[in-house]
């Protein structure tokens, strides 16, 4: 697939950033709310789909959320033109999974509030289609541009971070209050083909 190789050469040049609200958002932490050590360096992907659509999103993302319950961001989305908008530098935290673990490791931030995988996650969202803009089990699909974009951006953030192809997730697997069901209709097969082009697998 020589068009992954060119639009990975192209990716950081064509990258769009938009600014979101620090309310959103914060540090990642290297100790826990007991003292425990914990890394800063992502160590996992969740992927996401927004629901409605990408400028939707980042609405949301810039608007001031002064109350926990409202505070939500992903690092990056990806449009279904196959646009990738980063919405938050990996290096902070972002707030795309509460209530969550993967495979029983969370980190407690907060004594009075369960633990979350979000110090330790990266955390990337599709765009809806628009037959998904509902609480349905499916939709169509995401687009072929969603699929070579996604694989370019994990590739990258694979190489970068050494995370490995075990550690790239969804939404649903990690939430732990069984009301997630994102991202929906996904094709992991299509990921697969693109990643190994890419020289990684999922």
């Amino acid at each position: 697939m020589a068009r992954l190789k060119t639009q990975q050469q192209t990716y950081p040049s064509t990258l769009k950033r938009v600014k979101i609200d620090p309310s959103n958002y914060d540090q990642r932490v290297p100790y826990d709310a007991f003292g425990n050590p914990l890394q800063t360096t992502p160590s996992l992907v969740v992927l996401h789909e927004t629901v409605f659509g990408l400028q939707s999103a980042l609405n949301t993302f810039i608007k001031h959320n002064p109350r926990d319950e409202d505070q939500v961001s992903y690092h990056l989305l990806i449009g279904e033109n196959g646009e990738s908008v980063e919405a938050l530098h990996p290096r902070f935290r972002a707030y795309g999974a509460g209530y969550s673990a993967f495979d029983g490791e969370w980190a407690v931030l907060n004594p009075e509030l369960p633990g979350s995988i979000n110090n330790f996650a990266l955390h990337l969202s599709l765009e809806t289609p628009l037959d998904g803009e509902n609480d349905a089990e499916t939709h169509s699909g995401y687009s072929s541009a969603q699929y070579d974009a996604m694989a370019v951006v994990l590739a990258d953030w694979m190489n970068r971070y050494k995370i490995p192809k075990e550690r790239i997730t969804t939404h649903r697997h990690v939430d732990l209050g069984a009301a997630r069901a994102d991202p929906r209709s996904f094709n992991w097969e299509a990921l697969q083909q693109r990643l190994a082009a890419l020289g990684v697998l999922c």
